[in-house]
């Protein structure tokens, strides 16, 4: 009987574990998802403001997605970096230090202002609109909607003009003639690390 019992306890026990680690990999799983949904809205609200404001880009290309925290159950922050190359092979990654110049990241609560699930479970994405302050929603929007569309961002914009005034590159001027024959490169792989030690 005792051997019965025990059987029966372990069974329980082992079936616990499994439901609530089959949970928690369901809850980690969903999790990444929202993260390569906004953040790939997030990548496409930068290419799109640079293919249509700079002349003399010839590609945009996007880091992995950069988590810091325990990447099993929570993600304390999650940057990506936007790499811009010139007509003439020159290259710079947006953001960072620039001499003495520290520019914003790019990721959460720096271009996402939200990221998360509502009540119900459901997908909560805001992407910041820096020359207005507002917060625009994406969640439902599978890729950037015009209303996400930014008129102008200081950021990039300052952070191009210094690589310029550096020669860092090379001919890339802002124009509403803008980039259109661009190659942008995407990405939502999801790494952890230092999204600052990235090299393209």
């Amino acid at each position: 009987m005792k051997k019965i019992i025990i059987g029966i306890l372990s069974f329980i026990v082992l079936a616990g574990i499994v439901i609530i680690g089959g949970s928690m990999y369901m809850s980690h799983q969903r999790k990444e998802q929202l993260y390569k949904h906004g953040f790939q809205l997030y990548e496409e609200q930068i290419a799109t403001y640079i293919k249509e404001n700079y002349t003399g880009v010839s590609k945009i290309e996007f880091s992995p997605i950069f988590t810091e925290g325990d990447n099993k159950y929570t993600i304390a922050t999650a940057n990506v970096v936007p790499v811009i190359y010139d007509n003439h092979g020159n290259k710079a990654k947006l953001g960072g230090k620039i001499g003495e110049r520290v520019y914003a990241r790019y990721g959460l609560l720096h271009g996402i202002s939200d990221l998360d699930f509502d009540g119900a479970d459901e997908e909560v994405i805001y992407l910041s609109d820096s020359a207005s302050g507002q917060e625009i929603e994406v969640s439902k929007d599978k890729h950037l909607p015009k209303k996400a569309k930014v008129q102008y961002d200081t950021d990039i914009d300052e952070n191009i003009d210094l690589f310029v005034k550096n020669k860092i590159l090379k001919d890339v001027i802002k124009s509403e003639q803008g980039s259109p024959e661009i190659k942008i490169v995407y990405n939502t792989e999801i790494k952890e690390g230092d999204y600052s030690q990235w090299q393209p």
